[in-house]
């Protein structure tokens, strides 16, 4: 518990919080690529202001080195030569005519700022830029990628994302932030790789133009980068070491810094550590934490079923004896299944163009005695006015599913954007994530169905942990499992999750059945065992 007191402690000695947090108030851009897209027209139509004004400037230049061309006269270098030109009555009559009326205009339209619109356009765009949670969530993506997939930060740093290089290299500045975040949130392993990585990336082209805009990134880099390795050590070691140590050991691993090279530091730290206590724990750096089962589902490591099937279904609905839909079985038991070709590029197109205004999705409700961590996991947005395309989907949700959606026809539509995941979890009712009031009286959720509305090139899978089964969203399929048993009793082996979403836009179309409306179609029964 000291332990942990002390490096609460350091946290904020060491680099610190300024952050107003109110509880997920705003618009977050970061939880899905629609709201990205609107950051990107708001740094498009900021790039088209500053040229502007940087055009304005370069007019103010031009215009005042064409007004000294008109003053430029011979140069004088001798006093003989200069008393000859003021001896002239006309050109000392222009001489103190200039200086005692032109030259005072000059000075007030030196003064004049230039591209003033342009100045009050950036200053509007700049009123709708990310807030500091967007920041922190934008963070937190990046490292829940980087340890769900364990991806090497040095890789993320090159521009390397699992197998895949990308032609987008991390910047000094860049690392700094990720450093300084896992540092705040308490990873200081990790953070101190990230620090040392930031310390030898090389500047940037122009960077001496660049720090004098926006100011140097690197200040304080040595100490923060020391501290972290410092915590990192106290934690595998488990010591305890009172505040004036601490303070006067960080003061020498600062001056060792300077003098030899970063990768030599922990070394060096351990073995003043190690004659500043009595005890010695044994690292832990050999103890690695065990992989979920989530984070194994997403790095493709399940081993893939082989007593499963593809047929056509016909039986759900007399309409299918004529035009049967492409099914594959998924799992037997939960029972899960994949439906091929049942959303087409033009219905995904009408979706978005319903779904114009999208808003914060959560991982669960707000109650007053909550404990469960509540996050905003993407953008979705609830398609409920009886449209033909509401109409439309549902009818063929009947038609795949066989159950009734008249009772509760909404259905969700859901974007995700960096990193944008969905922790395990069960739609039947459970906690705080489904209770009884978000249910509208219609029963639990028997039955769930996802239309994946985008391929997601990496990331983004649905996985089921407890079954150990992972599906990669297919455009235009569609995902269909039942929750709950024939007698009632949920289906603990439904717990699925999403995982972050790596490259691309994860689009769903989600849809969830309630039990009381089915009560005459799937009637409750004794379990059927498998």
């Amino acid at each position: 518990m000291k332990l942990f007191l002390l490096l609460a402690i350091f946290s904020v000695f060491a680099i610190g919080c300024n952050c107003n947090k109110n509880k997920f108030e705003d618009f977050l851009y970061v939880s899905s690529t629609s709201g990205l897209l609107k950051l990107w027209n708001i740094e498009k139509q900021l790039m088209f202001e500053v040229r502007g004004y940087a055009d304005a400037l370069e007019d103010k230049l031009e215009t005042l080195k064409l007004h000294l061309k008109t003053l430029y006269h011979t140069s004088y270098p001798t006093v003989a030569a200069r008393e000859k030109y003021v001896g002239n009555p006309l050109k000392a009559f222009k001489l103190l005519r200039r200086i005692y009326e032109d030259w005072i205009h000059l000075q007030k339209y030196t003064k004049l700022k230039s591209g003033k619109a342009t100045l009050e356009a950036m200053k509007q765009l700049l009123e709708d830029k990310p807030t500091w949670l967007d920041m922190r969530e934008t963070l937190r993506g990046i490292s829940r990628i980087e340890q769900t997939y364990d991806l090497k930060p040095e890789d993320i740093a090159e521009g390397r994302l699992q197998d895949k290089q990308f032609n987008k290299k991390l910047s000094l500045r860049d690392s700094l932030a990720i450093a300084t975040h896992k540092y705040e949130e308490g990873d200081y392993t990790r953070s101190a790789i990230w620090y040392r990585l930031a310390m030898n990336i090389e500047d940037e082209p122009n960077s001496n133009v660049y720090d004098e805009v926006i100011g140097k990134p690197a200040s304080g880099l040595r100490r923060k980068f020391a501290m972290s390795c410092l915590m990192h050590v106290c934690q595998l070691t488990k010591y305890v070491i009172p505040l004036t140590h601490i303070k006067k050991l960080l003061a020498e691993v600062e001056a060792f810094l300077a003098k030899t090279s970063s990768i030599e530091l922990e070394n060096y730290i351990r073995k003043r550590l190690a004659q500043s206590v009595d005890q010695f724990v044994e690292e832990a750096n050999q103890i690695k934490q065990p992989t979920s089962n989530h984070e194994r589902g997403c790095r493709g490591q399940f081993i893939k079923k082989t007593n499963l099937k593809c047929r056509y279904n016909f039986t759900t609905h007399p309409f299918l004896r004529l035009a049967p839909f492409r099914m594959e079985e998924i799992n037997h038991d939960p029972y899960i299944v994949m439906f091929h070709n049942m959303i087409s590029d033009n219905e995904i197109e009408e979706m978005k163009s319903l779904a114009v205004e999208m808003y914060n999705g959560y991982s669960g409700s707000f109650t007053p005695n909550q404990t469960e961590k509540i996050e905003i996991v993407a953008h979705i947005h609830w398609l409920r006015d009886n449209t033909p395309f509401l109409l439309r989907l549902n009818q063929r949700i009947s038609d795949m599913t066989g159950l009734d959606v008249r009772e509760f026809p909404a259905l969700q539509v859901g974007n995700f954007g960096l990193g944008g995941y969905f922790k395990p979890h069960y739609d039947f009712m459970y906690g705080t994530r489904v209770t009884k009031d978000t249910l509208d009286g219609l029963g639990d959720r028997i039955g769930s169905v996802i239309f994946y509305a985008s391929d997601v090139p990496q990331g983004g899978q649905t996985t089921f942990p407890e079954i150990q089964i992972s599906v990669q969203p297919q455009k235009g399929s569609s995902l269909f499992w039942y929750n709950i048993y024939d007698d009632g009793t949920p289906i603990k082996r439904t717990l699925h999750s999403v995982c972050p979403v790596i490259v691309g836009s994860r689009w769903t179309l989600t849809k969830w059945f309630h039990s009381d409306p089915q009560m005459f179609i799937k009637p409750c029964s004794p379990r059927k065992m498998i």
